[in-house]
């Protein structure tokens, strides 16, 4: 098999995160408190995202370009679970995920670093897969919207 000197491109995972997070419109509603799971009593809001799958943009190409995509989950309110104690807060959850599409949207070849490991990634774009969708969140009783982008991405 022939080699090439294109790197496979570096964890999406932690890349799309570093991105969100050097969004101020977004850390400005959330903090830091973007992960893979939600925690058990986590502070509000928080939004959620994990690793789907994804594509090589052109299989037959020498570089080595990703669609990473990412089912995306915003959550906003105060825990409850028992029908008693929960408030949701879909008017926040539902800001949440459309302030990361807007960012999303708009983002057009940027270079994230990480800051843990100086990790470095060029990010062409996000596709976004699908708009918000309010989920009616029984367990937990925040207000929940579900929605998908996709980030097309490289090793740098």
């Amino acid at each position: 098999m022939p080699t090439t000197g294109q790197p496979v491109p570096p964890d999406a995972e932690i890349i799309f995160r570093d991105f969100l997070l050097s969004k101020s419109s977004i850390s400005t509603l959330v903090g830091t408190r973007i992960a893979t799971n939600l925690p058990r009593d986590a502070e509000m809001p928080f939004l959620t995202f994990q690793r789907g799958g994804g594509v090589l943009v052109r299989p037959t190409s020498q570089v080595h370009i990703q669609s990473a995509l990412f089912p995306c989950v915003a959550f906003a309110g105060q825990w409850g679970g028992d029908a008693t104690k929960s408030t949701p807060d879909y008017g926040t959850a539902m800001e949440l995920a459309n302030t990361v599409i807007q960012e999303c949207f708009n983002m057009e070849n940027e270079y994230v670093v990480t800051d843990t490991t100086s990790t470095k990634a060029k990010v062409y774009g996000f596709d976004i897969v699908s708009m918000p969708s309010r989920v009616n969140e029984v367990t937990t009783g925040l207000g929940r919207y579900d929605f998908g982008v996709a980030m097309i991405y490289r090793a740098v």
